[in-house]
């Protein structure tokens, strides 16, 4: 057996960046490596929740015929919109493969043919003017497959503009001492009565 052992060098994001998803009917097969290949002229949907509600679950579940794999990728979706319904109600029920990138830059992919996920939603308005109004959706199922590194390249649907780099995170720093660090995207807000100065080391 190998050992155990691996020492995180860098920073560890929790979290999911962004997803892309395609529909067991576009899917040609998998290349010598297991990576989803597309049929010609298909493209991977993008998807991104709600910031900071996307999450990923791996379930190693131990079987009488081995290991079998739990996935659910869940996140939220922001205010009904007939659009938007449209869209959902022709996902709905229907078996995909996925690709998550998490916050750290790895793409895992999830799905292959004979071992797919369904996509899921709940709708709720919420009872308050303060409460989200949108859905929770899911991609979920059951893989005997390994998951793997995703290490093909992700074509894009061409109709939909260029997601924003991830860039790096920013340290923050008082009296030398490191007291936050921002992921991209994220938020630091300071409050004081004293006028501050500060230098951005790119």
């Amino acid at each position: 057996m190998d050992d155990l052992v691996f020492p995180v060098t860098d920073d560890n994001y929790g979290g999911v960046a962004r997803f892309w998803f395609a529909s067991e009917e576009d899917i040609a097969g998998l290349d010598v490596l297991g990576n989803i290949q597309l049929k010609d002229g298909k493209t991977w949907s993008l998807g991104k929740g709600v910031k900071y509600s996307c999450m990923l679950r791996v379930k190693a579940r131990i079987e009488r015929g081995g290991v079998l794999f739990e996935i659910t990728l869940e996140g939220q979706l922001a205010k009904y919109r007939p659009a938007l319904e449209s869209v959902l109600a022709k996902m709905r029920d229907q078996r995909f493969a996925i690709l998550v990138k998490d916050l750290n830059g790895y793409v895992m992919q999830f799905g292959r043919p004979g071992e797919w996920l369904k996509f899921s939603t709940n709708q709720s308005t919420g009872a308050l003017p303060s409460d989200p109004n949108g859905y929770k959706f899911q991609f979920s199922g059951s893989m005997k497959a390994q998951p793997i590194s995703y290490n093909s390249i992700i074509v894009d649907n061409p109709s939909i503009p260029a997601p924003e780099p991830d860039g790096d995170p920013v340290r923050i720093y008082l009296n030398g001492l490191l007291v936050a660090t921002i992921p991209p995207g994220g938020d630091f807000a300071i409050t004081t009565e004293f006028t501050l100065e500060y230098t951005i080391l790119l």
